[in-house]
């Protein structure tokens, strides 16, 4: 079976396309992981506040005066309240999300197959280097139809 330069190219532009990772794929990775960054980042003030309340009641207890205790509802509250930890996992995924969505549509750049399909159909002729990318391409085509490698 035969099969022209220009359908041996259609084919490798649509295999290509098919094989691309989606914008949403994209930002849902680049949300996660923006996120557990995000939220690693903002430990790092949660756990210095940590610190400063321990030396803070440290040197309350070294002049013979006992600190305020949390009520039941503080401390409740105080592990409720969304903290360092939340806020930078929530700009981490945000900024993320839209990082990764953006560096995919950055990354998708024209496919050389459907390049040389259309200039091909339009021109006719192509330069050397054109012309050993089609040699390329066209080789990749037809081990992946033939399966000889």
């Amino acid at each position: 079976m035969a099969i022209s330069i220009e359908e041996a190219l259609l084919a490798k532009a649509q295999q290509d396309q098919q094989n691309q990772m989606g914008t949403g794929t994209a930002a849902v990775l680049g949300g996660g992981a923006g996120a557990l960054l995000g939220a690693a980042a903002g430990e790092v003030p949660y756990q210095g506040g940590l610190f400063i309340n321990k030396l803070k009641d440290r040197l309350t207890a070294g002049k013979g005066l006992t600190p305020v205790p949390k009520t039941g509802m503080q401390g409740i509250r105080a592990a409720v309240k969304p903290g360092p930890r939340f806020a930078g996992g929530l700009v981490g995924a945000i900024l993320g999300g839209a990082l990764g969505a953006g560096i995919q549509r950055e990354a998708m750049q024209d496919n050389p197959a459907a390049v040389l399909l259309a200039k091909l159909q339009t021109k006719g002729s192509l330069s050397p280097s054109e012309t050993q990318q089609l040699q390329s391409v066209l080789a990749d085509t037809y081990s992946n139809i033939t399966g000889v490698a």
